[in-house]
Formats: structure tokens, sequence, C-alpha cells
């Protein structure tokens, strides 16, 4: 068996996965599944399981999965869930501004093998129609045979980063749902903690209509069983200290246990299970973590945070770190959130008493960081893929540290160690 068989970052973890029993976290989305007549909602962190979990207790061939961040309108959302159900599509388009005079009439559409006419009571007068029309028939369309066929065939719908959609596209799926729901309708949606009420929020009769299921970040033992799990999959022994460290610097994060289990077993030559056992020596952890730091993605989104807006013709004031380097505002803000931990949750105050202590002088005032912060979820969200960060502005204003494997990047490139 391989190495890269053994351990997974970012798919399924076949050979090291941990169910975490003492949570019985299967055991209570079963039931969610099997009670029915609400809506579930699986929250937890970014990359602590939250997909696994579900992939695990719902069959493939059973579900729609749906990337909440690859959906930006609801046609979209429509044609994919159809598109996975094989439903072949095809629905009227009238001319665009056209104009008819008709004394009565009727939309046609054929879905599969499902005829479906809508009458028109319009008498003698002109019906301007237009693309528009003809999309918000086919929306509706597509929304009734799908959900038809979904609760026909007991097919779970599960929408994974719900959190990503905009608030309008998640009130329309809410809506469009909430019916069927009731009347058999298995939907999931995955989403972070702080945003685990969206779906209430966009929608005020989903209140008592959810089931709600957290997944906590990970304790350092659930860490320690992946590599436990994994090395004896590829018989290789290693120290439980080192097993610790590496847990310790997961940022209760599964992912990066997988990463760091996966990179430290290469840099010790083992690519692959063998009948004689195989011993992971101690690394220098400084030289090892800032190995993965420069191989992971994050980089890409802290450089662009670490650049911030681009303003012409306006040069940012430098200021003086307590190390001695000088920086703007925003790499004084990166390097603020470094100093927390860094947490993956940080109030303002924390950030600001942080920004405190990396500053030798010139302390900026609580606007000048609220507008950062408020840029750089700007920035995060523009950015390919989950956002890094979330700035939640509210009356407890919050900085999520949405991705661990930022948070680490962070610590392993800013901190002195």
């Amino acid at each position: 068996m391989k190495t890269n068989e053994v351990f997974i970052s970012g798919g399924f973890p076949v050979n090291t996965y941990n169910p975490r029993p003492e949570l019985k976290l299967e055991d209570k989305l079963v039931d969610y599944l099997e009670t029915g007549h609400k809506l579930i909602s699986i929250t937890g962190p970014t990359k602590c399981g939250k997909t696994v979990l579900s992939t695990r207790v719902i069959p493939e061939e059973s579900c729609v999965f749906v990337d909440g961040g690859a959906i930006r309108t609801e046609i979209e959302f429509w044609e994919f869930v159809a598109m996975d159900l094989q439903i072949d599509v095809e629905t009227v388009t009238t001319q665009t501004k056209s104009k008819s005079a008709e004394k009565s009439g009727e939309i046609s559409g054929e879905i599969g093998k499902i005829f479906v006419k809508l009458g028109s009571k319009v008498a003698d007068k002109d019906v301007q129609t237009d693309t528009q029309s003809s999309s918000t028939t086919k929306v509706t369309l597509l929304k009734s045979i799908v959900l038809k066929t979904l609760v026909e065939r007991n097919v779970v719908l599960l929408i994974d980063d719900f959190h990503y959609m905009n608030p309008d596209l998640q009130q329309s799926i809410v809506r469009a749902i909430k019916q069927p729901i009731f009347k058999g309708l298995k939907a999931v949606i995955l989403a972070v903690p702080h945003r685990a009420f969206d779906s209430v929020k966009v929608e005020s009769e989903m209140t008592g209509r959810v089931s709600q299921l957290s997944i906590p970040l990970w304790e350092i033992n659930e860490l320690e069983e992946i590599a436990n799990l994994g090395f004896k999959k590829l018989n290789v022994s290693c120290e439980p200290t080192i097993i610790t460290h590496l847990a310790n610097e997961s940022y209760g994060s599964p992912h990066l246990m997988q990463e760091f289990c996966s990179r430290i077993c290469k840099i010790n030559g083992i690519e692959e299970s063998k009948e004689e056992v195989q011993t992971i020596k101690k690394p220098n952890y400084k030289e090892f973590f800032n190995q993965v730091v420069n191989t992971i993605t994050s980089k890409i989104a802290f450089e662009r945070l670490a650049a911030g807006p681009k303003i012409k013709g306006q040069e940012r004031i430098q200021r003086k770190l307590g190390s001695g380097e000088t920086a703007d505002i925003y790499v004084v803000i990166l390097h603020a959130i470094a100093e927390t931990g860094p947490k993956t949750v940080i109030t303002y105050d924390e950030l600001r008493n942080s920004v405190k202590k990396v500053l030798a002088d010139d302390m900026p005032s609580g606007g000048q960081i609220s507008r950062v912060l408020s840029e750089m979820d700007k920035i995060a969200k523009s950015l390919p893929g989950q956002p890094v960060i979330d700035w939640g502005k509210d009356e407890d204003p919050k900085l999520y540290i949405a991705d661990p494997f930022f948070a680490f990047y962070l610590k392993w490139s800013l901190k002195v160690n």
C-alpha cells in the first residue's frame, strides 16, 4: 500500500478514517435523515470533516452533491441538480422581445417524460415576452421536476459551503425546498459555525424546521489516531512524541494532520508499506513546517491580503514593528493575527491589543483597523476557492480564520518560532 493511499488530505480518508465515536456524529446524522421533515444543517470549521462525515453516511448513488461555492445563479443550481439526476431538460424559449396578438395561449415544456402545460388567461391583447420571462419559466419548471424527482427517488440534496452562496440565492433555494421537506425531501446544508443560521435568516419560516448538527474542532487524541491508523497500515514505527507534536500544529484540522503525516513519511523515504518495519526519525520541526509553508496555496492568499486594495497615486504609511522592520497597515494586521496564535476566532478587542504588541509605535485608530479588515474581507472573498478569513461586522465583531492552512501559514511565516 502506497503512502498517498493512506494519508489523504482533501479526499475521503479510506484507511485513516476516524469516526470520533464519542461524539456519535454518524448516529446523529442517520437519525436526522430517518426522522426527516426538517432541513439538516451540519456546521463546523473549514476542513474539520463535514464533507467526509456526509460522504461516509450518505452513499454517492443516493445523493446529489452541490458545491455552493461554485454556484452563482438560481438557474445554475437547478440545472446542476437536474444533470446529476440525469433528467433531460427541454424548455420552450420564446423569441426575445417578440409581440403576438393572442386571445388565449399556453406555455409548454417537456422535461424527461413529464409534459407540463401552463395556461395563459390573457385575452384580446398584446403579449410581450422576452428572455427574462423565458428564464423565469425555465427555473419554475426545473424546480418543480427536480424536487419531485428527489422526493420520489428518495435522494438526498446536499449543499456544501452553503454560506458562500449570496443571500438572494440562499433565500430562493430555501424557499423552494421548504414545502418539499415537509413532504419528505431530505436536504442537508454544510456551513461554518458563524454562518450556521443563514437558512433561518433568509427565510424566517424555517425557524423550528432545522436540525442542527455541530462538528467541533478535533482534539489532540483524535488527530493522533489518524497517524496511528496510517502508520499501522504502512508498517511504520513513530515515536508518540512526534505524533503529538504534529497534532498540536494541526489547528484541530484532520486535513492538516493528514498533510503532515504524508510529508513526514516522504522525507523519511517511506513511499509504501513493506514487510520490515520502517522508522520515522524526529525531524527538525522548524525546517519541516517551513517546508510545508512553502508548498501550500495559502501563500497566494497571504500575498493578496498583504498587498491590500490597489489605490493609484497613494502610498501607505509605513509603521515600525517591534522587530525593527517596517510595514504598512495590511501587513501589520497580518502580524497581529499571527500573534494571537493565531486563534481561529479573534474578537476585535483581541486583535487591537495584538496590533499594539507587534507595533513599536504609531498605533492606528480603531476606524482604520476596521476599514482594513473590511477590505481584507472583500479581497478574501474575491479570490478563487474558499475565503481564508471572514470579518463578521456585527454588534460583537469577530474575525474568523476560516482556513486552518492559512492559520498555519501565518504562524510559520510571520512568527518567531
